[in-house]
């Protein structure tokens, strides 16, 4: 049930004999033939009513903001400026199950006794899958999704830049950022659901007490811009962008806690020297620190976590920085008729080294799968994912963009 009173049923099915058998062209010449009612009016499938609700004290976000800023010029050519920036986000929406248990319903010991929250005898010991349904307080709904106002952001941020004029239209622009970043919440609109995809939890991820690193942190980013003086009409610019210290973490393909989504629970980081960690396990980690295609960003998140869950954005990317040309020529025509022809070339590094240019920054980085599930022992059992910490490089390649403007 929405804001609006609309009415939206699903069915969750993990049965494979249940799962209709698909025919899309027969669909499209006859839309009643799509799997619909039949499978609200099948006994042997969930039905799944979300609600979506307003926590009965939900605020209007505030935001508080402070700045200080200097700046001298040292010669009419030479200009430098401070500014550190304080903003303090509070009262931020985040939306949470109202319908799913309190308490977990047993806890991995090995894993730090993380919670889960359905039974371990509802696991399927074959693959390891959890059915989130059975972490629900009532079978009657699905979820039940509250907005409440729980998110807050604590954000600090010092730049230093400055401008020289250095001869005719001659001119060097440099800024170098600093930024900190922490919050509980990277969500920040969109759909209810999404407020609970993204963010990478331990076990209970209605638990907001927790401020980690943001998804939207950087530590350091620089900017230069050079503009050569204008000779024989012909000008030529280059930029400089770089940035350092974007966060990712680590996480588990699978859901291990049980809840509703199976893409944010963050790994447990076996320690290969602990004698009670699993000889498979010990050689996957050793393996990923002994890799040499490994980011180092990796090696020093999982050295820095061994024997507990990975810290949310715990893992810290290196710099990242593309070097942008623009070349023009000004040809003047007839008094103020005038064609300026330009090139732009985006990456330019790229162009000259294919190898340049290139980012090797790493996003979320799935440690282990779940393979099947120990009833005996209560413990999941993993398998080690392949590539993990090897970039798979990013950023745009060289483009060469070519203009011509007629002035008049």
């Amino acid at each position: 049930m929405l804001f609006d009173g609309s009415r939206i049923a699903g069915v969750d099915i993990t049965d494979p004999t249940l799962i209709p058998k698909p025919n899309f062209a027969g669909y499209r010449q006859d839309p009643d033939t799509a799997p619909g009612r039949e499978l609200l009016d099948n006994p042997k499938i969930e039905k799944l009513v979300t609600i979506n609700t307003n926590s009965k004290d939900v605020k209007v976000p505030t935001v508080y903001k402070a700045n200080i800023s200097i700046n001298h010029f040292f010669t009419p050519s030479l200009r430098i400026g401070l500014s550190a920036y304080g903003t303090w986000g509070r009262n931020n929406y985040m939306y949470v199950d109202r319908n799913m248990v309190e308490d977990p319903y047993f806890r991995l010991t090995a894993e730090g006794n993380r919670g889960v929250y359905v039974p371990a005898s509802s696991i399927n010991t074959t693959n390891g899958a959890a059915n989130w349904t059975n972490s629900r307080k009532t079978k009657q709904i699905g979820r039940v999704l509250e907005m409440n106002s729980e998110g807050k952001n604590n954000s600090y941020t010092v730049v230093l830049d400055g401008t020289y004029r250095y001869y005719k239209d001659g001119q060097i622009t440099v800024s170098y950022t600093w930024n900190d970043t922490k919050d509980n919440t990277s969500y920040n609109g969109n759909v209810a659901n999404s407020a609970t995809l993204s963010l990478m939890v331990k076990d209970d991820p209605r638990d907001l007490s927790t401020m980690t690193y943001s998804d939207n942190q950087f530590r350091h980013k620089v900017v230069f811009y050079g503009t050569m003086p204008s000779l024989w009409g012909v000008s030529m610019g280059l930029r400089f962008s770089g940035i350092a210290g974007t966060r990712y973490s680590l996480a588990v393909n699978g859901n291990v806690n049980g809840d509703f989504v199976n893409s944010n629970d963050l790994a447990f980081v076996y320690n290969p020297s602990n004698k009670n960690t699993p000889d498979y396990i010990k050689s996957g980690i050793q393996a990923i620190l002994d890799d040499p295609k490994a980011e180092q960003s990796i090696k020093k998140y999982i050295n820095g976590n061994l024997d507990r869950i990975a810290e949310r954005n715990g893992g810290i990317n290196g710099f990242y920085g593309v070097f942008d040309l623009h070349l023009a020529k000004n040809l003047k025509v007839y008094k103020k008729h005038g064609i300026e022809a330009s090139i732009d070339i985006f990456n330019v590094a790229n162009l000259l080294k294919k190898t340049w240019g290139v980012g090797h920054n790493l996003g979320k980085q799935n440690l282990y799968a779940i393979k099947s599930f120990d009833a005996t022992s209560q413990q999941y059992i993993y398998n080690m994912s392949s590539g993990v910490g090897v970039s798979n490089l990013n950023g745009n390649p060289y483009q060469v963009q070519l203009g011509l403007r007629y002035a008049f």
